[in-house]
C-alpha cells in the first residue's frame, strides 16, 4: 500500500494529499484535506480545498 502523496499546501496553512485505496479488485483515488489536525477524505480535490478554506475561515472569525 502506497503512502499519501502531498499535492497541495496553501500558504494560509493546511495540506491536501492524494491517496489510493484498494477495495476488492479496484483502486479508488481519494484526497485527504487537513488543517490543524482535522482531516477528512474526499472524492475530488475541489471538495478537499473547500474543506480547508472553510476551516481557515472559522479560525479567522472569533
Amino acid at each position: 500500500m502506497a503512502l499519501p502523496e502531498l499535492i497541495y499546501a496553501p500558504i494560509e496553512g493546511g495540506t491536501i494529499h492524494r491517496y489510493e485505496i484498494i477495495g476488492g479488485k479496484r483502486k479508488f483515488l481519494r484526497f485527504i484535506g487537513c488543517y490543524l489536525g482535522q482531516c477528512n477524505f474526499y472524492k475530488s480535490i475541489d471538495d478537499a480545498t473547500d474543506y480547508i478554506k472553510s476551516l481557515q475561515n472559522i479560525q479567522k472569525d472569533p
